[in-house]
């Protein structure tokens, strides 16, 4: 805003001054010149605000034309020459405008090729036809010049005719001013666009940094936990069967001092041994990774099967014990599945509530969802409910039956955590639900996750 009043501010100095010399020059203020001055500000005002280079250049023509034929109207000449030398920078504008309006989704109705072409001779033609007035001036004077009274009138208007190559100079300094200007801002905004993409870049390497890091140490206690126990642990046990064997010795020898001391070595490493394993157990439950854990568990049958599995877990962190709860009922429920139905699709859904854990699996129904539904309801009618009744019956002792872990045992691990877990049919489909609830500490430790994430 303050480069175009700076702009319109040398257009008045130049009309100012042209007027001045066309007052010194004829002595009266003319209804033409008074005409010719409103035009000139039209042009100034529409080739600085306005969105389209045409009416520029049709006030900029109808100035030349007006000049070349009513003399007091080359004192509008030099801000027609202004002008002139900014139809570039005005033809730019415009063509951002359209731009922005097409990437703004509005439809702009762009000129075909051919008068895209007209336009651009139309311009060329409108940038230098000030020429014209100004040639006219000067024959003018030259005519003026056999007269001595008249020579301070030529001088005069030789004077306007420089100033109008002027304005002329001018414009094309703030033209180039103004493409300067446009080119900087693309440049700022094209470093800033770089900058966002260079944090976005930054901040998801930190994030994958921090994600490899917890992944290493997870890794890294893991291994610490099984050196321990495939270690130390194997050491001490044979510590105490040692000190047991030997206590054994020394009662049957007689020798009570000794086996006491031998009972007392047995007391310190079974102490010792607990302790190891209490570590041993620590290390293991800080080192399991709840989710990908559950997308281990997931997504193990999907090159297997043809069951598409759709995960959505809503828990960030939970106890050892309740990942191993979890992902072993998944692991079972698609088993289940895939041995004992015809189900597509399984929906795994998993939830951090203040309280507890839920845990639902849900397939589709397999046989109804299959193209038998309607053969079946053809056939047999009525019965068709019985005979889902008998399938989803015969499906849930097929289940309890299985080998491996079954129904029970899911049932059986989740009261192990003080919660409960649903099997069976649901909808058009087979359920399996469970629910472990939090203890304060858990639930603590879940509101501080929330709040970090």
């Amino acid at each position: 805003m303050e480069e175009g009043m700076r702009r319109l501010l040398l257009q008045a100095i130049f009309l100012t001054f042209g007027l001045i010399a066309n007052l010194y020059i004829v002595g009266d203020v003319s209804a033409e010149l008074v005409c010719g001055a409103l035009l000139a500000i039209c042009c100034a005002a529409v080739g600085e605000y306005a969105r389209s280079s045409a009416w520029t250049i049709a006030i900029l023509l109808m100035l030349d034309c007006g000049a070349c034929f009513t003399p007091s109207w080359c004192a509008m000449m030099p801000v027609a020459a202004y002008n002139a030398a900014m139809l570039p920078a005005i033809s730019q504008n415009v063509e951002q405008h359209r731009a922005g309006r097409n990437h703004a989704g509005l439809r702009s109705q762009l000129p075909n090729m051919p008068q895209y072409d007209a336009m651009q001779i139309t311009t060329v033609i409108a940038r230098w036809v000030w020429i014209i007035p100004v040639v006219a001036t000067l024959v003018r004077c030259r005519n003026a010049g056999a007269h001595a009274d008249d020579m301070g009138a030529a001088l005069i208007a030789v004077l306007l005719a420089l100033h109008v190559v002027l304005g002329f100079m001018v414009g094309l300094l703030c033209a180039r001013n103004v493409t300067l200007t446009r080119q900087n801002r693309r440049l700022q905004d094209s470093k800033r666009d770089q900058i966002r993409r260079l944090r976005s870049q930054l901040a998801e390497s930190e994030e994958d940094r921090a994600a490899s890091v917890r992944v290493a140490t997870l890794a890294e206690r893991t291994r610490i936990a099984r050196e321990i126990h495939d270690n130390v642990g194997h050491m001490l046990t044979r510590a105490i069967m040692q000190s047991e064997a030997a206590q054994v010795v020394a009662q049957v020898s007689g020798q009570e001092p000794a086996a006491q001391g031998f009972a007392q070595i047995h007391d310190t490493v079974g102490e010792a041994m607990t302790l190891v394993r209490g570590a041993v157990h620590d290390l293991k439950d800080e080192g399991t990774d709840f989710v990908a854990q559950i997308e281990a568990s997931a997504h193990g049958l999907d090159d297997s099967s043809t069951v598409n599995v759709t995960l959505s877990n809503g828990i960030d962190a939970a106890p050892a014990a309740v990942s191993r709860c979890f992902a072993t009922t998944i692991r079972e429920a698609l088993n289940n599945t895939i041995r004992h139905s015809m189900a597509r699709n399984v929906d795994i859904t998993l939830r951090d509530f203040p309280a507890l854990w839920q845990l639902r699996i849900q397939d589709d129904g397999a046989l109804w969802n299959d193209g038998s539904q309607g053969n079946i309801n053809g056939m047999m009618g009525e019965s068709s409910a019985r005979f889902r009744q008998f399938h989803d019956a015969a499906r849930t002792a097929t289940m309890r039956d299985a080998s491996g872990i079954g129904l029970a045992d899911i049932e059986e691990r989740a009261r192990a955590l003080g919660g409960t877990a649903v099997c069976g049919p649901y909808h058009e489909g087979w359920r399996v639900f469970v629910s472990i609830p939090k203890t304060d500490d858990d639930a603590a430790a879940s509101a501080t996750t929330k709040e970090n994430v």
